[in-house]
């Protein structure tokens, strides 16, 4: 991933090699959050795609005696004192079933069922617009070398 002293700005724009809308400071680079970051962690930020981090999490995790099921969606569960019971649907098969784990962990983004299961508070305002990540690979060097950022909104006005 990309060191924390390489990560910058987001810049805000009408198309990758279109005009700047604007740009901030994000990621625990602005001067008055910068004590912020420092102090969460003992290690700095970085900046790593999902499609490189995900490989390395289920790896380590594996090693440790996990296991991790894909195309598996949540559905329920039930806590006791021993850990917890998780009723998944298998999406490829159409087959649900209960899993038994010391721990539940709701990393399912912010419409997360798991959250709104266990009636965790979210702040700020939900579905205020849409988006779409897009891949690719490209030498885009020439169109925002003067501009540089690891994070580019495109938006159309």
């Amino acid at each position: 991933g990309d060191p924390h002293d390489m990560i910058g700005d987001t810049v805000f724009c009408t198309s990758i090699a279109g005009d700047e809308i604007g740009r901030i400071l994000t990621w625990g680079n602005h001067p008055a959050r910068h004590a912020d970051y420092e102090l969460a962690s003992p290690s700095l930020n970085c900046d790593i795609p999902q499609t490189y981090l995900e490989p390395i999490l289920v790896k380590n995790a594996t090693m440790r005696g996990t296991q991790t099921q894909f195309s598996t969606e949540y559905l329920s569960h039930e806590q006791d004192a021993d850990g917890v019971d998780v009723r998944v649907l298998n999406r490829l098969t159409g087959r649900e079933y209960t899993i038994r784990a010391k721990y539940l962990i709701g990393a399912d983004g912010a419409r997360s069922k798991v959250a709104s299961d266990i009636e965790l508070p979210l702040e700020g305002d939900m579905d205020i617009a849409g988006s779409m990540n897009i891949t690719f690979k490209a030498d885009l060097a020439k169109l925002v070398g003067h501009r540089p950022s690891v994070l580019y909104w495109v938006i159309q006005p």
